[in-house]
């Protein structure tokens, strides 16, 4: 084989090897830590929102801000898979790990809703969007969830807590049913998620 065609095949040989070495690009301890981090914080936004669905029923605003904390989980879930992460199971739904405390009102369920969703804003802007900066696809995903809370669940708290839920509340119950009413029609449950018992879960504060 001549000089050239050498150098020609080691070109075509490090062309194909590119995309295997993209595709297996390993997270940073950092990156893996903010990608687990913000899968905890959905999972418990999971369970503490059913729990306040279970208290004040599915014709609340907590019905689909719980089914959107699912989605967001499923997205996390599957940036995890990618990078060959394990998935942990959502240890708030099966009691192993310690809830928020239900609000002894709805109106105090709205505003711990608007300080969780305040808290959840800071955390992304803060903590977990630095920590994922070279990962093009992560942060995209991290600005999407800090969006989702920012621009519709902070604003449907706030206006629930200033009270002017009525609108709101009018169409969360539509859709799949949660809940109370979840035996007529179970929600299937998303990956890493076991079924939630009613009681003898732990007690925590916040919304993570």
């Amino acid at each position: 084989m001549t000089k050239t065609g050498i150098l020609s095949a080691l070109a075509v040989a490090a062309c194909m090897a590119m995309p295997l070495q993209a595709a297996t690009k390993t997270l940073s301890p950092e990156a893996e830590a903010a990608l687990l981090e913000a899968l905890n914080d959905e999972y418990h936004a999971q369970a503490f929102y059913a729990e306040l669905v279970d208290e004040y029923g599915t014709n609340t605003p907590f019905a689909n801000i719980m089914l959107a904390e699912e989605r967001h989980a499923e997205k996390l879930i599957d940036l995890l898979e990618k990078y060959g992460v394990e998935v942990p199971e959502n240890g708030y739904l099966d009691g192993s790990l310690p809830i928020a405390p239900i609000p002894s009102t709805i109106v105090e369920a709205y505003e711990t809703g608007v300080q969780g969703e305040i808290d959840n804003i800071a955390m992304y802007e803060d903590d977990l969007l630095p920590a994922v900066a070279d990962y093009k696809d992560i942060t995209r995903v991290f600005t999407a969830l800090m969006t989702a809370s920012e621009t519709k669940h902070l604003p449907t708290f706030e206006r629930c807590s200033a009270g002017d839920c009525q609108k709101v509340a009018s169409g969360a119950g539509r859709g799949k049913q949660v809940g109370k009413n979840a035996k007529e029609m179970p929600a299937q449950k998303s990956k890493g998620q076991k079924d939630r018992p009613r009681n003898g879960q732990g007690k925590q504060k916040g919304r993570s």
